[in-house]
């Protein structure tokens, strides 16, 4: 029984870290929802229609700030400064 649950604990992780890339890749305009969905399906932290506010931005920059990845976090810090987001996932 411990074995599945690690396993699904594993998933888990796996998929939260996909979901954030994905993220990362369509804030930094690096692919296009489109291009994602077809890619991989798309797994998202959010739901695509969610606006993209200061809180998911500080998530976001969180998340990657934890794995030591601190260029994306300043590319997300840019972003976030530089623009007032009014935009959800799907119309970046």
């Amino acid at each position: 029984m411990k074995r599945i649950m690690d396993r699904i604990e594993k998933d888990e992780e796996e998929m939260v870290h996909e979901s954030m890339q994905n993220a990362y890749l369509l804030v930094t305009k690096q692919l296009t929802f489109n291009d994602l969905f077809e890619y991989n399906g798309c797994a998202l932290p959010y739901h695509p229609k969610k606006k993209i506010d200061d809180a998911v931005f500080k998530e976001l920059i969180d998340y990657f700030c934890m794995l030591e990845e601190y260029e994306k976090c300043g590319d997300l810090k840019k972003i976030k400064e530089n623009k007032k987001y009014n935009k959800n996932f799907i119309n970046l």
